[in-house]
């Protein structure tokens, strides 16, 4: 994909990586004679932050349509969530395990999933949902 876009090699011989140039590479004033590489470009990386602000745990935002045609936004915090659903979309709750998280979040039988971390996914593939739930899903801690 765009191995010969732009590159000047008319052979269409692939690029490996190993053939692939880093910054380190270069000595500016050998390869680039008098141009001079801007700071930024050989400054290490900064990060933006100070390092003193908290680590945000991960969470999973479930919104679902109730029965009643109301919505309602769950926010998982740990696993194992407790739902069963359909594998079908879209998605509806078959069944929530007593003592789970999702029971002990209120989630109820006949719910639809109907996004997902602030993604609309009511009109998406079962697959593409499931693994969306499926990944941040298993990010979260694990009592």
């Amino acid at each position: 994909m765009g191995a010969a876009c732009c590159s000047g090699d008319d052979s269409g011989e692939k690029i490996m990586n190993s053939e692939v140039k880093g910054l380190d590479d270069y000595d500016t004033q050998e390869d680039f004679p008098g141009m001079a590489m801007p700071a930024a470009a050989l400054a290490p990386a900064m990060k933006a932050s100070d390092g003193n602000e908290s680590k945000t745990p991960p969470q999973l935002k479930v919104d679902f349509l109730l029965p009643d045609q109301t919505k309602k936004t769950v926010i998982f915090d740990r696993q194992p969530l407790g739902l069963d659903f359909n594998k079908t979309n879209p998605i509806f709750m078959k069944r929530v395990q007593p003592g789970s998280h999702g029971d002990e979040l209120g989630v109820k039988q006949g719910w639809q999933v109907i996004g997902v971390n602030g993604e609309d996914v009511s009109s998406k593939e079962f697959e593409y949902t499931y693994k969306i739930l499926r990944k941040i899903s298993t990010s979260l801690p694990n009592p």
